[in-house]
């Protein structure tokens, strides 16, 4: 995993500390912070471990996957952590990747406060390109995943209309990603 985390300080800065779960947490899977980025206020949080699995997809193909999430320096990183570990955990059980535009939830408040809800698999957009696959250990690719945090209405556009559909959305109006306390966005009616 040396290879992972040399990458990963490579974009992220230096890694302050981790944390390896608890009973429930895979086995060899911890998470990583960083703190200050992608940029000052918010840490990023990554698993470790996870990636040494060979996970399937729909596609009768597999990959190997981590998975991260940005989130405000005070009150949010201890939360994030042991959603990435659920998340992580179910992963295993199941023995599937996570998928592009992939949602997982609405399941109840992520954080404490928060409309957010579910989460939503997808490339990191606050980082460069080169971030997202990184090759490890006999050049095995492993792909970065951003799990978002979103409302339930966000969920159903991309549930109804597709990703694409909610990252214009989120073009438009720019709400800070990073912040589980934000507000839904606008959502529009489909068409009819």
């Amino acid at each position: 995993m040396a290879d992972l985390i040399e990458h990963l300080e490579s974009f992220l800065g230096h890694m302050s500390s981790g944390s390896r779960g608890d009973e429930t947490t895979p086995e060899g899977v911890q998470v990583a912070w960083f703190p200050d980025s992608p940029f000052a206020g918010v840490t990023t949080l990554v698993t470790v471990g996870l990636s040494r699995r060979h996970l399937a997809m729909p596609n009768g193909g597999a990959l190997h996957q981590e998975l991260m999430m940005h989130v405000p320096k005070s009150d949010y990183p201890a939360r994030a952590a042991g959603l990435l570990f659920q998340v992580a955990g179910e992963m295993v059980r199941r023995g599937s990747a996570l998928q592009h535009a992939q949602v997982i939830g609405p399941r109840g408040p992520l954080f404490p406060g928060s409309r957010m809800t579910a989460m939503v698999a997808i490339s990191p957009l606050y980082l460069p390109d080169a971030f997202a696959v990184v090759r490890v250990e006999d050049s095995v690719p492993v792909v970065l995943t951003w799990l978002v945090p979103i409302t339930a209405g966000e969920a159903e556009v991309v549930r109804r209309d597709g990703w694409e559909a909610l990252e214009q959305i989120f073009v438009a109006q720019d709400p800070d990603l990073s912040d589980p306390g934000r507000p839904e966005v606008a959502l529009c009616e489909p068409e009819s």
